[in-house]
């Protein structure tokens, strides 16, 4: 009877030990899942407006004066699929598509992804190749 007790003890605290290290490895390098999305704007003389949001953070309606740019950073989730979308939009023209999931991420190059709007479309950058690679034309 003994025997079983200590043979269960010993299980629960191995148990616990694996639960508080897999707990602490996900704690201890958060910024391996830290991603970044900065927005561009190149346009020559109009102002850029956007909306980003993903499931569950809504970032807000917000603008960029010519040469501009703002970035914002989450960290990837390990339950779903972590994507933010944005609506752009600038005089008549207008554009909406996912500027961050893991297959766009890998379009990047690296942890920052950044679009860049022009006149005549958005733009992703990829790190590693040192390329701009127009991704989406303007709607009207």
């Amino acid at each position: 009877m003994e025997k079983k007790i200590i043979s269960q003890f010993y299980c629960f605290v191995l148990v616990l030990l694996l639960a508080f290290g897999l707990s602490t490895s996900f704690t201890s390098t958060p910024n391996s899942l830290k991603r970044f999305v900065r927005i561009v704007n190149h346009l020559k003389s109009d102002t850029l407006g956007y909306h980003c949001k993903s499931v569950i953070d809504d970032l807000g309606i917000r603008t960029l004066q010519p040469n501009q740019e703002w970035e914002f950073s989450f960290h990837l989730s390990l339950i779903i699929v972590t994507e933010f979308k944005c609506h752009f939009w600038y005089q008549n023209f207008k554009a909406y598509f996912e500027v961050f999931r893991g297959s766009i991420g890998d379009q990047c190059g690296g942890d920052h992804c950044i679009w860049t709007a022009q006149e005549d479309g958005l733009y992703l950058y990829n790190i590693k190749s040192y390329h701009n690679v127009k991704m989406y034309d303007w709607d009207k």
